[in-house]
């Protein structure tokens, strides 16, 4: 194709790109319906993706009845201009790397109170008093035994899910 003078060439992205850019739309959608409540306010979301979220969890998940929602909520996507789509995908993934954070807080606090001596217990639990002592220690001398003994770490798994559940570290 040549360019003639005064005319420009406009460049078109190709099929397998649209292909992609939908793709990730699709991703997109996928993730917020399965984001919590907060997190989708967070989102500032258009009124018309709401709707279509909340119908998607709304619908069962027989005869492709989810399937089918979830591709209308990518072409709601599509239709959204690129700078809201950046924004809803910012506030998603600092959700997650918020969460990955907490995590990791919360796996330190774990391991630090099975490898370390009784001030460490103790010291947690004056820092965090809507924990349960006789759970945290039981928990902990569980987790301790386990380890000694090279048996699968099933207390220590429950003190994180208990850490996780209590705190708001």
């Amino acid at each position: 194709m040549r360019k003639k003078p005064g005319e420009e060439l406009v460049i078109r992205p190709n099929k397998s790109q649209l292909k992609r850019e939908s793709d990730a739309l699709q991703n997109l959608g996928e993730q917020l319906t399965r984001a919590t409540a907060s997190d989708i306010k967070k989102c500032d979301l258009p009124d018309h993706l709401l709707a279509a979220i909340a119908e998607y969890q709304r619908l069962p998940n027989k005869h492709g009845a989810q399937r089918r929602q979830m591709q209308f909520i990518g072409k709601v996507m599509r239709d959204l201009d690129e700078t809201t789509i950046e924004r809803i995908h910012a506030q998603l993934n600092r959700n997650v790397e918020m969460e990955k954070r907490r995590f990791q807080r919360i796996e330190a606090l774990r391991d630090s109170l099975i490898n370390s001596d009784g001030d460490v217990v103790t010291s947690v639990l004056n820092a965090h008093p809507q924990l349960d002592a006789q759970i945290v220690n039981q928990l902990v001398r569980q987790a301790r035994k386990e380890q000694e003994e090279d048996f699968a770490p099933t207390a220590s798994r429950k003190l994180f899910r208990y850490l996780r559940e209590t705190l708001d570290v």
